[in-house]
């Protein structure tokens, strides 16, 4: 339902708790509405199940056999870069003050395909300079042991 109370399944229907409601259709299955939605968006993963009846607008006249489904886009679950490095910091043992810059992007890859089993996708854009700092920290503290 819009802001009028009237039906809406495509197009702007209004906004309820700061959240944009747009409506892309209406389909028999969430099968077929996810592949609408991905055909639309690209990769797309089921939001929180609950925002279905939240961001109804009138959730009491919503039929009970309907369902509203909310998808969000992207594959995984983004993290922050925050998020990214305590998740990374636990998985850092592979990292060696002699680790090289090859060997680094290797990890990274390993920590991403990780993240994506988990359902996540880390913060790349920090990421690389993330191992190398940790990496040179390792060089600095080798450094002053000896």
């Amino acid at each position: 339902m819009n802001s009028n109370h009237e039906p809406c399944i495509s197009g702007w229907c209004g906004t309820k708790n700061d959240k944009s409601i747009t409506g892309y259709g209406e389909y028999r299955t969430r099968g077929e509405a996810k592949n609408a939605m991905s055909d639309i968006f690209g990769d797309v993963r089921p939001s929180d199940a609950e925002w279905g009846r939240r961001l109804a607008m009138d959730t009491g006249e919503v039929p009970a056999d309907h369902i509203i489904a909310v998808y969000r886009p992207g594959a995984y679950r983004p993290l922050s870069r925050s998020a990214t490095e305590d998740w990374v910091s636990a998985a850092l043992a592979p990292i060696q003050a002699d680790t090289t810059g090859e060997q680094l992007e290797e990890i990274e890859e390993e920590l991403e395909a990780e993240a994506n089993e988990r359902g996540m996708t880390l913060y790349r854009e920090s990421l690389g300079s993330f191992l190398e700092r940790k990496r040179d920290e390792l060089r600095v503290e080798l450094e002053e042991v000896e």
